[in-house]
């Protein structure tokens, strides 16, 4: 698994070297200023490399659960998306790892919504879309647990992968969802996932 690494003996360098040098040649002022700028070109380069970085997943032993990631961006509430996921669960199927099985259910939010700052509404939704998915795999006799992620696909699955050991990831949404979230997603995963569409209503 790619991991960032840790800072180097140049980055220390490149940060005290620029407002060294300013404070002695042009005084505190331009000092202060080259040190700022400094910060903020070490943050983007920061920013950037974390980006791209493969997701981190927590390693299963004693006391981590894990199994098989369900991200619900979409409620699963008809038989059929309910039978497609039931049968990715099964773990009779070769490629199958024994485990257990969470479903995330993002709190997606309208820009209106963020805007307001009305988070009632989409945590509301998301746990009616949590309710529903779990009991249409109830309905399909599989067992599962689920929790309220944020907003943001993405960084939902991160959270629920820092201690969730998924071997395998299913991302239930329909056609035309949050297609670069979902993408971005299987780019930085290092384990299988699957895309299952609900039928239209």
């Amino acid at each position: 698994m790619t991991r960032l690494r840790r800072p180097r003996a140049w980055i220390a360098a490149f940060l005290t070297v620029p407002i060294a040098a300013g404070f002695l040649l042009a005084g505190g002022g331009v000092g202060m200023l080259t040190g700022v700028l400094t910060a903020a070109v070490i943050l983007v380069v920061a920013a950037r490399a974390e980006v791209g970085a493969t997701i981190e997943v927590a390693e299963p032993g004693a006391g981590v659960p894990g199994g098989l990631l369900i991200l619900a961006i979409d409620p699963i509430e008809d038989p059929r998306t309910a039978g497609i996921v039931a049968a990715i669960a099964d773990p009779s199927r070769p490629e199958s790892e024994a485990g257990g099985i969470l479903v995330v259910a993002p709190a997606k939010s309208s820009l209106l919504q963020r805007w307001t700052d009305d988070l009632e509404h989409p945590r509301f939704e998301s746990q009616r879309v949590l309710t529903v998915s779990l009991a249409s795999l109830a309905a399909a006799e599989v067992r599962a647990e689920g929790r309220v992620g944020d907003g943001d696909p993405l960084q939902a699955a991160e959270d629920a992968l820092r201690t969730f050991a998924a071997t395998e990831v299913v991302v239930v949404a329909a056609e035309g969802g949050p297609e670069g979230a979902i993408a971005e997603l299987e780019r930085r995963l290092d384990r299988p996932l699957r895309r299952v569409a609900p039928a239209p209503p």
